[in-house]
């Protein structure tokens, strides 16, 4: 599980999740006293790494005392 001081930002994939949606509901979960359920992100080009994200949002949704 990473901390936040070293977490460094999604790399860019030639198909992942819609950044605009991934970087509004992380910001809506690190401001929820609890958990916000995750959205279907949209698979568009030029998107964050899927893989990465799903493992950000497990580590962020562990540290608020849900099994994600």
């Amino acid at each position: 599980m990473s901390k936040p001081s070293e977490f460094r930002g999604f790399n860019v994939a030639r198909r992942g999740y819609d950044r605009r949606q991934v970087d509004h509901y992380l910001r809506a979960l690190s401001e929820a006293d609890s958990p916000v359920a995750q959205p279907p992100f949209e698979i568009v080009r030029r998107g964050y790494d899927c893989q990465e994200v799903d493992a950000r949002i497990r580590d962020l949704l562990a540290d608020k005392g849900t099994g994600g």
